[in-house]
C-alpha cells in the first residue's frame, strides 16, 4: 500500500481474531451494578483534567489491573507503561438538552446512555471494542468489529435535533491507541493531576495511586509536576490553554513517531511551541495554497489548524474520527489565540534555534525572600508572560530539588507579579528560580 504524502510503502500483514469478546457489557463483570454503573472490585474509577472532545457527550472513566502483582510504570511527561491485562472502560452520557456550547452542569441533565468502551493492553499493543447501550439505559451489547452509526434526537438551544453518533470500529481504535501515544491517552501525569476521591480515599490522584501500590516506581509530588488546562482555566495564558487542547486532541498522532506521518507539527505538551513546528510551518495538505500554514498569527483564513478544527475554507475536520459535532468552546479559543495572542510578525520558526528570552539586564527577575516568622518562608517574582517558573532549593547549593510545595507547578504564567510560599524545614536553604519558555 503506498503512502504517497508520507513517502512510504506499507505491507498489509493479516492475523486471527480470537472474538470471544463478551457479549453484554454485564457479561464482563467490571460491574457490580450496570442501574448506577457501580464498579466491580478492583475497578478503581479516575478523572481527567481535560477530556477529549466527543461531540457534547459527557464521559466517565474507570481502570482494572487483574493480577495484584502486575504494575504501571510512571513518567512525568512521557506516557506511562501498563502491564498485559491491564483494561480502561470510558462511558458515554449523551445530555438531552443542550446549548451549542457545553455548560458545567450537564452532567446533571437528563441524558441518555449511548456507549461504553474499552482499551484492553495486551503483551504487544492494545486493541478496543464497544458496547452500545438499549434504548431503556438496561444493557449494553457488543457492537460489530465495523463499529456503528445511528441517530440521536436531543433539543438544541431550544430546537429539535437529530445528532449522528459514531461508535468506532476496531481498526479505528487502533489508529488512535498506538504504542507511541500511550495506548490510553487519558492516564497520564498531565491528566490525572488533579485531586479526587477513589473508592472512599481522598487526595490527588497521583499520590492516591502511589500509596494504593500501583506503580512500579515513585512518582514525584504533584505539587511540582504540570497539568492539562481546561479554556476557563482563566487564570493562565490563552496559549496555555490552546497548546492542551492541541495536546489532548491531537498529539496522539501529530508527534514523533506517531501516526500522522510525515509529523509537520508536534503537539506534545512538554515541548516549547517553537519546537512544535505550529507558527508558520507548513502542512502535509496546504488546500493547494502555499500562503495556508498551520498557524499563520493574526490570520485565521489562511491557519490551517484552526480551519481543521472549525472545518471552514474547503479544509476537513480534525480530529477525524469518532466526532461529527463542532467543539465551539475551542473554536472561540482557537480565534482568539490567533487573532490576539499571537504577535502578527511572529518569523519561521527552525527546530535548531536555541535563542533566550532576550531579557536586558535591567530586566532581572530579583526574587524578593521573606520570613514573616510564622515558620514559613515566602517568595515573590514578577514572571513574563507564556513563561514557567518554578523554584528550586538547597541546602548546599550544589544539590537543587523542585520546592515540594503547592503552586510550584511548571504551568505558564499570565505575566506579572507571583508568589509562592511553604515550610522552612532546615535550618539553612537556598532557593532560585528556575525558567523556562513555553
Amino acid at each position: 500500500m503506498a503512502d504517497h504524502n508520507g513517502n512510504r510503502i506499507l505491507r498489509v500483514t493479516s492475523q486471527t481474531e480470537t472474538n470471544n469478546f463478551p457479549q453484554t457489557l454485564s457479561a464482563t463483570n467490571l460491574f457490580a451494578d450496570l442501574s448506577d454503573l457501580s464498579p466491580a472490585p478492583g475497578v478503581l474509577p479516575y478523572k481527567v483534567n481535560l477530556p477529549f472532545w466527543s461531540d457534547y457527550a459527557v464521559k466517565r472513566r474507570w481502570f482494572v489491573i487483574p493480577k495484584l502483582a502486575d504494575k504501571m510504570t510512571w513518567s512525568r511527561d512521557g506516557a506511562w507503561t501498563y502491564p498485559k491485562g491491564q483494561i480502561w472502560v470510558k462511558h458515554f452520557d449523551m445530555p438531552l438538552v443542550r446549548s451549542n456550547s457545553p455548560q458545567p452542569d450537564d452532567a446533571a441533565k437528563p441524558s441518555k446512555r449511548v456507549e461504553t468502551r474499552l482499551i484492553v493492553k495486551t503483551a504487544t499493543g492494545s486493541y478496543g471494542v464497544s458496547y452500545r447501550w438499549n434504548d431503556a439505559g438496561t444493557e449494553a451489547t457488543l457492537v460489530p468489529d465495523e463499529g456503528a452509526d445511528f441517530d440521536l434526537h436531543v433539543t438544541r438551544d431550544g430546537v429539535p435535533y437529530t445528532q449522528r453518533w459514531h461508535i468506532p470500529s476496531r481498526a479505528e481504535c487502533s489508529i488512535c491507541h498506538t504504542p507511541q501515544a500511550g495506548h490510553s491517552l487519558s492516564m497520564n501525569t498531565r491528566q490525572l493531576n488533579l485531586s479526587n476521591p477513589i473508592n472512599g480515599f481522598s487526595g490527588n490522584q497521583i499520590n492516591l495511586l502511589k500509596n494504593g501500590r500501583y506503580f512500579s516506581n515513585t512518582p514525584e509530588s504533584p505539587n511540582v509536576l504540570s497539568r492539562y488546562l481546561a479554556p476557563d482555566d482563566t487564570g493562565f495564558p490563552v496559549e496555555a490553554r490552546v497548546r492542551s487542547y492541541l495536546a489532548v486532541n491531537c498529539s496522539y498522532c501529530h508527534q514523533a513517531g506517531g501516526t500522522a506521518a510525515p509529523a509537520e507539527w508536534d503537539g506534545r505538551p512538554e515541548l516549547t511551541l517553537d519546537e512544535t513546528g505550529l507558527i508558520n510551518g507548513h502542512a502535509t495538505n496546504n488546500g493547494g495554497s502555499n500562503s495556508n500554514k498551520l498557524v499563520v498569527p493574526g490570520d485565521l483564513t489562511h491557519s490551517i489548524v484552526y480551519n481543521r478544527v472549525a472545518v471552514k475554507n474547503g479544509f476537513t475536520r480534525m480530529p477525524p474520527l469518532a466526532t461529527l459535532e463542532k467543539d465551539q468552546t475551542n473554536i472561540s479559543l482557537l480565534r482568539e489565540w490567533i487573532n490576539q495572542s499571537l504577535p502578527v510578525s511572529r518569523p519561521l520558526q527552525t527546530h535548531t534555534q536555541t535563542g533566550t528570552s532576550g531579557y536586558a539586564a535591567s530586566d532581572a527577575l530579583a526574587p524578593v525572600l521573606t520570613c514573616p516568622g510564622d515558620g514559613e518562608v515566602h517568595i515573590e517574582f514578577q514572571a513574563a508572560p507564556n513563561q514557567s517558573i518554578q523554584v528550586e532549593t538547597s541546602t548546599n547549593l550544589l544539590d537543587w530539588t523542585l520546592w515540594d510545595v503547592p503552586g510550584n507547578q511548571d504551568l505558564p504564567q499570565l505575566g506579572g507579579a507571583a508568589s509562592l510560599q511553604g515550610p522552612v524545614i532546615e535550618p539553612r536553604k537556598f532557593f532560585r528560580l528556575k525558567l523556562r519558555d513555553n
